[in-house]
């Protein structure tokens, strides 16, 4: 059973020092694990039918389309987006002669001094800054799980705003790794079909979700939205193959867009944590469980939830 524990309130929303008004925030992590529930249910019946790894990387990408549709729904409702986003994004992919940009370099006059969010939007664009080493954009490269190479996000250092942001990868490109993390995750359910269950503190089982979940970050597929999609359909395909619903690190999008592969591996390795089994009645799913906050390490998200 997913909860909202899985979903602890990114720094990146905290603009600012009010705890009163990150507590209003903490709302969307119910939204989330109903989502999470119901797109595990959808998962756990078309595996239960699925009899080649091929079929099992369908049933997670069915998954992974049912995710992406419940965000178009809830900002169709006019709940949980920024003001003045334009609800056709959450739904509206990504053109393939097209890329997506979002910035790292915090912009001070959004956030209240000393806010989680400005620390964190600040941390992580020196983290970009010093991967940068003085050059004009970098570009990240993906290893993917048979040793073969493909580009990811660019890194890029404007030189007249003084900022850094990163662009989406190529379209053929964050096809190819969409596809290669549906792979990853059913190779993961191949596993626990002939073994039983498998153990989430595997050192080599948890290595090959982090593939998993770095591909699927680089590949982000819609205009808007992206963050939650990846967040909640990740927290279905651990609950799914582990049988253990975790938390993700915070910042786990730009985790992998500023940091690299093997930041990205550090960061999972360190955050990626592990939930107790939660209480089966039926309303504890989405409501008592109150997600909690990370500890000293400040982790967000970047893409607009």
């Amino acid at each position: 059973m997913i909860t909202a524990r899985s979903f602890p309130t990114p720094d990146l929303l905290k603009r600012t020092n009010n705890p009163a008004a990150w507590d209003q925030l903490a709302g969307f992590a119910q939204v989330q694990a109903a989502e999470a529930n119901a797109a595990l249910q959808l998962l756990s019946a078309r595996l239960a039918d699925a009899g080649s790894t091929a079929e099992r990387a369908a049933a997670f990408e069915a998954a992974f389309r049912h995710v992406s549709d419940w965000r178009y729904e809830v900002a169709a409702e006019q709940r949980w987006t920024r003001p003045g986003s334009d609800v056709e994004e959450f739904r509206t992919a990504i053109e393939p002669d097209n890329a997506r940009i979002y910035w790292i370099t915090p912009s001070v006059d959004e956030y209240d001094p000393g806010s989680p969010g400005l620390l964190l939007r600040t941390e992580l664009d020196q983290v970009a800054r010093d991967r940068l080493m003085g050059h004009s954009a970098l570009q990240n490269v993906v290893t993917l799980r048979d040793g073969r190479t493909i580009n990811g996000n660019l890194l890029n250092r404007s030189i007249y705003h003084f900022g850094v942001t990163t662009e989406t990868a190529a379209y053929a490109d964050r096809e190819v790794l969409r596809q290669a993390s549906f792979e990853t995750l059913a190779e993961l359910e191949t596993q626990r079909a002939d073994e039983g269950r498998l153990d989430p503190h595997d050192p080599e089982l948890r290595q090959k979700f982090t593939d998993a979940a770095y591909f699927l970050i680089q590949a982000p597929e819609m205009k808007r939205g992206s963050d939650a999609i990846m967040r909640t359909f990740l927290v279905t395909a651990h609950t799914q193959v582990f049988d253990a619903a975790p938390v993700l690190p915070q910042a786990i999008d730009l985790d992998g867009m500023v940091r690299g592969q093997q930041g990205f591996n550090e960061v999972m390795q360190d955050q990626l944590r592990v939930l107790p089994p939660a209480k089966e009645s039926g309303p504890a799913a989405t409501g008592p469980d109150r997600a909690p906050q990370d500890r000293a390490v400040r982790r967000t998200s970047g893409m607009e939830r």
